[in-house]
């Protein structure tokens, strides 16, 4: 039987078993991760972690039913779900607001799986090796992170990114010698999944993050509505209203909330009128 984690999983799982030791040992750090906890916990994000748990499970099973993935995959999917899928949600909100947002975002997604594949799919050295290798690796990530943040700092990107393409480039050549020796075993059904189901999981992912965007941005707009009435169905009406009438045109949407007061939400009618009221105005500025 297969082991279920190789050398790199295992090295892995020990330096975040002592990071977390450590983190634990500060008070400060202690207080810091009780109010993510506690922000995490709130309903509306476990509800779209629920959502995207589900839409997961329901490509998992379509991928299953097509003889994608097996049972063997559970491991590679929970860690693609933490280390990637987790990630992509939480940059959702502000694929509208970035220039460029989707360019950045697979580059850095694309960083992601590339990180993830080294650990579940490149093969591992010795456990004693990869305990080396692993935080030397995770600085160097971290340094390049911090660097390309930093004008001041283009010096240590570019000696980061040097390095860093070094070892890749290493590792790809291993990768290759592993191949040309063990062919039978690199081309088994397995070790191709460990490879292709990352990828093939993230491409599925797309949509509902998109989805998710969409609903996080119109949310955030008309969640000030509340501000104008405490009457609940012209809230409602007031959110359907909008959505209908601007459509698509979630700045103009925006715009026509900064736009009203108070006055504006007493009763349909007033609705109507400030809606009508924005177009008027808006045309006359144009």
């Amino acid at each position: 039987m297969d082991q279920l984690f190789n050398n790199r999983e295992t090295a892995v799982s020990v330096w975040v078993f002592i990071f977390i030791c450590w983190a634990f040992s500060k008070k400060e750090i202690r207080e810091s991760i009780k109010q993510v906890l506690v922000a995490f916990c709130h309903r509306a994000i476990l509800t779209i972690f629920a959502l995207m748990a589900g839409y997961v499970y329901l490509t998992v099973d379509f991928l299953s039913s097509t003889g994608l993935w097996d049972l063997e995959q559970l491991k590679n999917t929970i860690m693609w779900f933490i280390f990637v899928a987790s990630v992509e949600l939480f940059k959702a909100n502000t694929i509208h607001e970035e220039k460029g947002y989707f360019k950045k975002s697979i580059k850095g997604h694309f960083k992601l799986l590339v990180i993830l594949e080294f650990i579940v799919a490149f093969q591992s050295f010795s456990l004693v090796a990869e305990l080396i290798i692993v935080p030397i690796s995770t600085l160097a990530v971290l340094l390049l992170a911090f660097a390309e943040a930093k004008e001041e700092y283009k010096s240590v990107e570019n000696l980061m990114t040097w390095m860093l393409s070094i070892f890749g480039i290493f590792m790809v050549f291993f990768a290759l010698y592993f191949i040309s020796i063990s062919f039978d075993d690199f081309s088994q059904s397995k070790t191709l999944m460990n490879f292709s189901i990352p990828i093939i999981l993230s491409i599925f992912l797309l949509p509902f993050i998109f989805i998710i965007s969409i609903y996080m941005l119109y949310e955030r707009i008309l969640v000030r509505v509340n501000i104008y009435t405490e009457d609940r169905l012209y809230r409602l009406y007031a959110k359907l209203k909008g959505l209908i009438y601007f459509k698509r045109d979630y700045k103009s949407l925006n715009d026509w909330i900064s736009f009203s007061c108070v006055s504006d939400f007493e009763s349909r009618k007033t609705i109507d009128e400030s809606i009508i009221s924005f177009k008027n105005s808006a045309d006359k500025r144009v």
